[in-house]
C-alpha cells in the first residue's frame, strides 16, 4: 500500500461557508486510467476511516516487500 495522507498537511477553508471546517487534509488520488483528482477529507472523515480499519484489519493490504524497507511508518493500534 503507497497511501499516505500526512495529518500535518492540513489546509485552510479559504472561502468558508456556514457550517463547514475551518481545516482540511489534501491528497492526490491517482485513478486507474491515469488521471489524477485532488480530494479534502476532514479530520472526522479520516478518524472514521481509521475506526473502520481498525474494525476490519483483513482488509488492509500488507506491506510490499520495498515497502518493509524503505518506509519507517508507525502504525496506531
Amino acid at each position: 500500500m503507497k497511501s499516505i495522507i500526512h495529518l500535518t498537511e492540513s489546509v485552510v477553508n479559504k472561502d468558508k461557508k456556514f457550517a463547514a471546517n475551518d481545516t482540511y487534509y489534501p491528497c492526490r488520488v491517482e485513478f486507474n486510467d491515469g488521471l489524477v483528482g485532488n480530494a479534502l477529507f476532514t479530520k472526522n472523515q479520516i478518524e472514521v476511516a481509521i475506526e473502520r480499519a481498525s474494525k476490519n484489519p483483513e482488509d488492509i493490504p500488507e506491506k510490499t516487500f520495498w515497502e518493509s524497507l524503505i518506509r519507517d511508518v508507525k502504525e496506531e493500534s
